[in-house]
């Protein structure tokens, strides 16, 4: 895996190169103070579309595939709690360690991604 992968740009946001995603550097928790359900998440993506956050208005709660893709095993940054999570170092600390995703789980409940181990 290319840990060279993830690219911040000049509009402030992190490009993933291999695999054609955009990410804003901090989370909802970092930017919010608290942990979002799902609802709240979505929320947050619809402010970050008003507020034009990295000069776009198309942020979404990401899809499965692009969350895992976040994880690499050998990075480690810190969460909110100062546990260890596999997300490259362009993001910023105190992060929120589970990630919504915009897809359901194998029991029809909303999925969600545990950077800390998958």
């Amino acid at each position: 895996m290319n840990k060279d992968r993830f690219r911040d740009t000049a509009r402030g946001v992190i490009e993933d190169t291999d695999n054609n995603t955009e990410w804003l550097p901090k989370d909802s928790y970092g930017d919010l103070g608290k942990w979002v359900n799902l609802q709240e998440g979505i929320n947050y993506a619809q402010l970050m579309n008003q507020i034009y956050a990295g000069g776009q208005s198309d942020w979404a709660i990401p899809n499965k595939e692009d969350l895992l893709n976040l994880y690499v095993e050998e990075f480690n940054q810190k969460d909110w709690e100062g546990n260890d999570v596999h997300i490259a170092p362009s993001f910023l600390t105190n992060c929120s360690h589970y990630l919504w995703s915009s897809e359901n789980n194998s029991n029809g409940q909303n999925l969600r991604i545990d950077l800390k181990r998958l």
